[in-house]
C-alpha cells in the first residue's frame, strides 16, 4: 500500500513540476527536468534505492500509460 503511495506522490510531482512549476522558473530548461517521464524515472530510481522497493520502478511505466489515455 505504501508503494501505491509513494507512486501517486511521485506521478502527481513530476507532472505537477513539468505542466506549472518549470513554465515559471524557466532556468531547468533541460532534461530530466523538462520531461515528465525523465524526471518520474530518477526521481523512482533515488526512491527504490531509499526504500529498496521494486513495485516503484513501475512509476514511469503508469505515467506513460495515464498521459497516452491508455488507462
Amino acid at each position: 500500500m505504501n508503494s501505491i503511495l509513494n507512486t501517486l506522490i511521485i506521478i502527481s510531482l513530476a507532472t505537477t513540476w513539468v505542466d506549472y512549476a518549470r513554465p515559471i522558473l524557466n532556468k531547468l530548461d533541460y532534461k530530466p527536468f523538462n520531461c515528465s517521464f525523465c524526471l518520474s524515472f530518477w526521481i523512482s530510481l533515488i526512491t527504490f534505492f531509499i526504500t529498496l522497493d521494486p513495485l516503484i520502478l513501475t512509476t514511469p511505466l503508469i505515467l506513460r500509460i495515464i498521459e497516452r489515455r491508455l488507462l
